[in-house]
């Protein structure tokens, strides 16, 4: 971001005869974000040979270690108090008398860089800027009245960063001209360059014996040094305490589980490789507008400090996609739904030969590899992946990369509720009105049992990077009740035919836990209620008296866990077991494996082509058996064995000792068949 300084008096001779400035169009607006934005990721303002400044006295940011007591960091999924979004701002040249199209680019508070609007935009000087709440109806900016609704229909508060205090009138008045919720909000008056909350926002935490809710405040990149001081902020005027750290790191590239996993991508690494901090300047004069100096920090110490800071139980660092927008984030494809299990959007086999295909494929092994904080294997879950506005494929991964970086992962939770992108217009009931969109809704509902879908299109992100999640910033609940839990998972158990289901839990709370029970019922009928019995290390335990379940049959078990605290609070695992959402496990004979749609049980073989070997993702849920077939294209069987494990395991073919050319490998067990294509190509 190159900065032309041009000095303050000399603007009004540039803007204060000029006509009265005629205001940007959607489409306009939309392309200077993306100018904006393009110019921010490549940093490509870094290679200015703007000198670098010390760390000035008297930073905002005060300076704050981590507390000594134990903490830890929440899920996602867990019960939030708040959620931070801002509306979309037009900032304008303070004259705001261009002769024709001006938007101004926030750089340091009171100072912006401006554009000017001719066959493109186009950076013109700078100097003092206004804003104003873009209300328009379609569009960008609506998106954000749209989240502001939905946050508040999950029970959430929604807390809106504005420019100044008369805009909470605006936001007020345009929700409730649209019919929109304005009840449950909470305004925060601080500056900003953007909306990308979930990227420039704190990651929270719980501290101390009272589980105190606090900030770990990364460095965000440069260039952005007013939503770097988000945090600030909120600390000064909602006090929630703000801890720093050096590392310079992205909300979206943030995932944990909640018993202090933390999964990353190696963008981490080049983010802080470089000695630029953020943009400073002395509040008067243009000039002095410079870069602090940081330090350069190799992977090993980053690693190291991640460990420390969010994951010591488990600190992973993965590959990042290549197409992604440049953004490099892991919820672009990846978050979870609980500590024991990923929900992984997978590209479909027509992406095979796309660098990216390859990356997810193995990061999503190396997932299911790790072990969670019961000691087993993680699960897995898979979500559709969106198409084009037809619901076509993506012509190329390039097509893909510049003009859509489409995903259904990149949603938020708002307790019992998840705000969802989607790519067409929605109804009523915020349901996408496409067919194909809606389809893909309604497979991911599977995914996110009991969850209120709340769909949001958000065709004007495509391309940036992000959409719902990259502009949300959860604030966890007051005194959380936690619960972990191990669930019995699958689709054909028969563990438990003739014994008692053990049922482990750990719940904590700051005011004591009064109750804690398993809510069971069989096939559909009356709920039934056994008692948690407390024991050492906040564990609680019962047995479901599985025995009694099935006579010569099978048996569909669904269960729940409730938790009330000493105070009266009461939460539920899964939160969404009000609405629905349960544990569910079978007994007696297996009911078959096509219970779960094949797409979400087999992935696709990669590489593909392939030489020497080709692998492929199975989830076995509890275990089954398949016959697997590679049949050449005439239809001959070329090679028969079988497949009998349980989990999420890694099928491999030796493609070495096939001939190049195409076959087909066939998984049936009598009531399924699924098949895939495989290319060999020596």
């Amino acid at each position: 971001m190159k900065k032309s300084i041009v000095l303050l008096a000399a603007l009004a001779v540039v803007f204060g005869a000029s006509a009265q400035m005629n205001k940007p169009t959607d489409q306009m607006r939309q392309e200077f974000r993306t100018t904006v934005q393009k110019r921010d990721i490549s940093k490509k303002h870094l290679e200015s040979n703007i000198p670098l400044a010390p760390a000035p006295k008297g930073e905002t940011k005060m300076q704050r270690g981590m507390p000594n007591d134990s903490f830890w960091f929440p899920g996602e999924w867990e019960e939030v108090q708040a959620i931070v979004v801002t509306p979309d701002y037009d900032y304008m040249p303070a004259t705001s008398q261009g002769s024709g199209y001006w938007l101004a680019d926030p750089q340091v508070t009171g100072y912006a860089d401006y554009y000017h609007y001719s066959n493109g935009w186009q950076q013109a000087g700078g100097g003092p800027y206004t804003s104003e709440i873009d209300v328009s109806t379609t569009g960008h900016a609506t998106v954000a009245f749209y989240l502001m609704d939905a946050i508040q229909m999950g029970g959430a508060q929604a807390w809106v960063r504005i420019e100044k205090a008369e805009d909470s009138v605006i936001v007020k008045q345009t929700l409730a001209a649209r019919g929109m919720r304005n009840d449950n909000m909470r305004f925060l008056i601080a500056p900003g360059n953007s909306i990308w909350y979930r990227d420039c926002g704190p990651i929270c935490f719980y501290y101390g014996e009272g589980d105190t809710v606090g900030q770990l405040d990364f460095e965000y990149y440069p260039g952005r040094a007013l939503d770097d001081s988000l945090p600030v902020y909120i600390e000064r005027q909602f006090g929630i305490p703000n801890y720093t750290t050096m590392i310079e790191w992205e909300g979206g590239n943030c995932l944990v589980d909640g018993t202090g996993m933390v999964l990353s991508s190696d963008a981490i690494y080049s983010n802080n490789q470089d000695t630029y901090g953020q943009l400073t300047w002395d509040g008067v004069n243009p000039n002095t507008i410079t870069y602090t100096q940081k330090p350069s920090l190799s992977p090993a110490r980053v690693k190291d400090s991640l460990r420390a800071l969010i994951g010591p139980r488990a600190t992973y660092i993965l590959p990042a996609f290549h197409y992604d927008g440049g953004t490099g984030h892991v919820d672009l494809y990846a978050d979870m739904i609980d500590e024991n299990e990923f929900v992984f959007s997978i590209m479909p086999e027509q992406y095979s030969n796309w660098y990216d295909y390859g990356v997810g494929q193995r990061n999503m092994d190396s997932l299911c590899s790790y072990q969670s904080y019961f000691g087993r294997n993680y699960y897995s879950t898979s979500i559709p992946f969106p198409g084009t506005n037809n619901g076509g494929n993506f012509s190329s991964q390039s097509q893909y990369n510049s003009s859509y970086t489409r995903t259904y992962s990149n949603h938020t939770f708002v307790n019992n509720l998840i705000i969802q992108p989607c790519f067409s217009a929605t109804d009523a009931d915020h349901m996408p009105t496409a067919a194909w969109d809606r389809a893909n809704i309604e497979k991911l509902k599977k995914a996110y049992p009991g969850y209120t879908i709340y769909c949001v299109d958000v065709r004007t992100f495509d391309g940036s990077g992000g959409a719902i999640h990259c502009i949300t910033k959860q604030i966890p609940a007051e005194h959380p009740i936690r619960i972990l839990h191990p669930a019995i998972h699958g689709n054909t158990n028969n563990d438990y035919t003739g014994a008692n289901a053990p049922i482990h839990t750990e719940i904590t709370n700051v005011d004591g836990i009064q109750s804690a029970k398993v809510f069971y019922r069989v096939d559909s009928g009356a709920w039934n209620e056994v008692a948690l019995t407390a024991g050492a290390n906040n564990s609680y335990d019962a047995t479901l008296p599985t025995s009694t379940f099935t006579v010569n049959g099978s048996a569909k078990v669904e269960y729940y866990i409730s938790a009330t605290s000493n105070a009266g609070k009461t939460i539920t695992k899964p939160m969404t077991a009000s609405q629905g959402g349960y544990f569910t496990f079978y007994m007696g004979e297996p009911v078959g494996i096509a219970t779960v749609e094949p797409e979400q049980r087999f992935g696709q073989f990669y590489p593909n082509p392939a030489s020497e070997q080709a692998n492929m993702v199975v989830d076995l849920g509890e275990g089954c058996h398949y016959t697997v077939t590679i049949l050449d294209l005439s239809g001959r069987t070329l090679h028969t064995t079988g497949l009998q494990a349980a989990g999420q395991v890694l099928y491999t073919v030796n493609t070495a000792k096939l001939a190049s050319g195409i076959y087909t490998v066939v998984f049936s067990n009598g009531s399924e068949r699924v098949a895939r294509k495989l290319i060999v190509n020596h």
